[in-house]
């Protein structure tokens, strides 16, 4: 989803001059419409629209599905390197059977499909209702809780507990811990007898029934609460070598119509009970996930056919923009702005709507399935003709990586991959983990799109007044800033306060990034440097970003993660800068072609106003 960009540098129409495609345009004195572009861009608006609705909460859902970081981390570390050669290979077969518009609806209901079975996996369920057993014994003038070992040294969360295997695994021993636990009790199986009289009194002496708080007890059902466990469990008056440890019962309450409270219960006779405790905020019992499941391989199969049917999309989509604009390339951003609008509101809009109920994903879904299939029946009517290319791949990669100055950017450009794919997997989480609701996930998403939507209309003349290299320099300073406050932040909301430079780091960024590869660009390897831009940073940047970010959560936490890429920016930026000023300079740059004044400037020209789209292209499709 990310190479399109580069893709398309490939395969531009206009390399390769071609007749002006016929355009129906119908025109009145308000507004001029291209009815030829117009599925185009209904194409950019519906499926970003759906891409909107899901891709940017699919690391929610994973952490919903009690997936862990490392898992999460390693499913996105991997769909980079997919989508980087499946491009190519599904290209290379449209091209061959010239089935551009075939393959483009296939892929697009294919997607929506596979990415809707992933509702289908099943989530680890944790948490286990806790049953506690134990047994209670009275008699005319004492009662007590029997409470006899049923569990191994270790108690854990399966099978049933012993009221002192429940203390230890929930470390219940602070009389200062408010634990109030209800007992629910029943005549024992060994007694002969079927009904009994017990006496809730507030006397300290023998069984009197004249003096039971006018309630007495008759029958085989015995429920009173204790309103402290520590102070039951301290009063353990057992022999160290009892089998049974024995808990004087005393300061009780019992219901009646209303809540009463007792010093002690007293029955007739001696009476054995066998009781079901149920303290409300002890009932459930959080188990060790086992790693690797059944959850994960379902989960990652479903997520690798959905991105390998993903992946061709936006390079058959693009190549078909750039043949339908002939020889106005540079109006690729009209297009594309649908796509940015269709992805923002539809984004913001899903929070909106779920406001306090993002752990309830099934909307999601059922959104973004039935948005694919309209985007399918868009793409039928594509102006898509059997000329373009999409299957193109670089040639001469490794000629190109022997210079030094060349190898150092692509080496930067991966960085920055490294942080995209960190933030776009685990962003979202880390505020969700600190409190975020799904207003404060609306909100960064519209300051995302807004910031970007910007930063394509103004990118240019940034980069005109400052310079390639310096743009390149202020991404890792925006970089390195964003990183230390979302290291900083402890409410969710103070996120927003740096997201206004995502339009720097992704957007003037990209677009520089691609303007600097075509000027250090040895003769003739224009095409394969743009490549490989696009590839190192959405291919394997943001795979090795998704991939250590996972493991570096588990490992040092999310602050120590955020603050060492902060750290690591900073490190960059400074010796890029002294690479720059120091060693790439004069004979060290490699040979270019920029002296050929007659071809250069136009294609350069040209060439920054495509790419600066090309990173609006990327965003959009994993915001």
């Amino acid at each position: 989803m990310a190479e399109n960009g580069q893709l398309a540098e490939e395969y531009h129409p206009q390399r390769t001059p071609a007749p002006s495609p016929a355009r129906r345009v119908v025109n009145n004195s308000i507004y001029t419409i291209n009815l030829k572009l117009l599925p185009i861009k209904l194409f950019y608006l519906v499926f970003m629209a759906a891409v909107g609705v899901l891709l940017p909460f699919v690391a929610l859902y994973m952490m919903h599905l009690k997936l862990s970081s490392k898992e999460i981390g390693i499913i996105y570390g991997v769909m980079p390197f997919v989508g980087f050669f499946i491009r190519p290979l599904i290209g290379a077969v449209a091209d061959k059977f010239k089935k551009h518009k075939l393959t483009l609806m296939i892929v697009t209901v294919l997607t929506g499909v596979f990415y809707f079975l992933l509702i289908l996996v099943p989530g680890r369920s944790r948490s286990i209702h806790v049953q506690v057993l134990t047994a209670f014994k009275c008699n005319t003038e004492d009662s007590y809780v029997s409470d006899c070992y049923r569990d191994a040294m270790q108690p854990s969360c399966q099978g049933r507990l012993s009221l002192q295997s429940f203390v230890t695994l929930f470390k219940i021993d602070s009389l200062n811990q408010s634990v109030t636990c209800n007992f629910s009790c029943l005549i024992a199986a060994k007694e002969t007898v079927h009904e009994f009289r017990a006496c809730f009194t507030d006397n300290s002496g023998s069984y009197e029934p004249n003096n039971c708080n006018g309630t007495l007890n008759h029958g085989k059902h015995l429920n009173f609460t204790i309103p402290s466990l520590p102070t039951l469990i301290h009063r353990n008056t057992s022999a160290s070598d009892d089998k049974c440890l024995s808990y004087d019962v005393k300061n009780i309450e019992f219901e009646n119509k209303v809540t009463h409270q007792a010093f002690q219960i007293l029955c007739e006779s001696e009476t054995d009970l066998d009781c079901i405790v149920s303290c409300p905020k002890f009932n459930q019992c959080e188990t060790e996930i086992v790693l690797f499941d059944s959850t994960f391989y379902f989960f990652f199969f479903l997520f690798l056919l959905a991105n390998i049917a993903f992946a061709p999309i936006f390079p058959i989509l693009d190549a078909s923009a750039y043949e339908a604009l002939g020889e106005k390339p540079n109006h690729w951003g009209m297009q594309r702005a649908w796509g940015t609008f269709g992805f923002a509101v539809s984004s913001v809009t899903i929070m909106l709507i779920k406001q306090g109920q993002i752990e309830d994903f099934a909307v999601f879904f059922y959104i973004f399935l039935p948005l694919c299939i309209v985007s399918t029946f868009i793409a039928f009517f594509l102006p898509i003709s059997s000329d373009i290319k999409c299957g193109q791949f670089v040639h001469n990669v490794f000629q190109l990586l022997s210079y030094a100055k060349v190898s150092t950017f692509l080496f930067v450009v991966m960085y920055f991959g490294i942080l995209t794919g960190a933030l776009e997997a685990f962003l979202f989480v880390y505020l969700f983990g600190i409190g975020a609701d799904s207003l404060v996930l609306a909100v960064e998403l519209f300051v995302q799109c807004t910031s970007e939507l910007i930063m394509l209309f103004t990118a240019g003349f940034i980069i005109k007044k400052l310079g390639l290299v310096n743009c390149l320099y202020l991404t890792l300073f925006c970089y390195a800033l964003r990183f230390l406050v979302i290291s900083l932040i402890s409410n969710p909301w103070y996120v927003l306060i740096t997201e206004p430079l995502y339009g720097i780091c992704f957007g003037l960024m990209y677009a520089a990034a691609s303007s600097y590869a075509s000027i250090i660009a040895p003769p003739g390897m224009s095409a394969t440097i743009q490549g490989l831009l696009g590839g190192v940073h959405f291919g394997f940047g943001k795979g090795i970003g998704s991939l250590i970010t996972g493991f570096m959560f588990d490992s040092i936490g999310a602050t120590w993660t955020w603050r060492a890429y902060c750290i690591s920016s900073v490190l960059l930026l400074i010796g890029y800068f002294i690479l720059n000023k120091t060693v790439f300079t004069g004979s060290h740059q490699p040979p270019t072609s920029t002296n050929k004044a007659a071809t250069a400037v136009p294609d350069e020209q040209t060439r920054q106003k495509e790419n600066l789209i090309k990173d609006q292209n990327e965003t959009m499709e994993v915001a």
